[in-house]
């Protein structure tokens, strides 16, 4: 997994780095994440101050988040809670699919709409 990490109002530190990183081998167990762009940001006007955002390229549509929050650790957690209730939902309706079309008998292979089992 390719990983860039960009930073707007604050400076790099390695803690952050590895925080970034920790969480998206987390999701990375859920999918399979070619690479990941993340954005971390600190806005001096604005209340709450600390914004992330992350974009993750996966087979299938990519997943984007934008999370805010008073500090960037609950900002990055709420991205990622964000970015893994997509997934886990995109799964669902996955599994919900292969589910109809095994209750219509129309998986592939299978030429006849009868259901599996029963003789004509």
């Amino acid at each position: 997994m390719n990983i860039l990490l960009k930073y707007h109002g604050l400076n790099a530190r390695a803690f952050w780095q590895g925080l970034v990183e920790a969480q998206l081998k987390r999701l990375a167990g859920l999918v399979a994440i070619a690479s990941a762009r993340v954005t971390l940001e600190r806005q001096h006007e604005v209340k709450p101050a600390f914004r992330v955002s992350a974009h993750l390229e996966v087979p299938g549509p990519d997943f984007h988040t934008e999370a805010s929050d008073y500090t960037l650790q609950a900002a990055l957690l709420k991205a990622v809670k964000d970015l893994e209730r997509q997934i886990r939902a995109r799964k669902s309706r996955q599994v919900d699919k292969w589910k109809a079309k095994v209750r219509l008998g129309l998986l592939p292979g299978r030429s006849s709409l009868a259901p599996t089992g029963c003789r004509a």
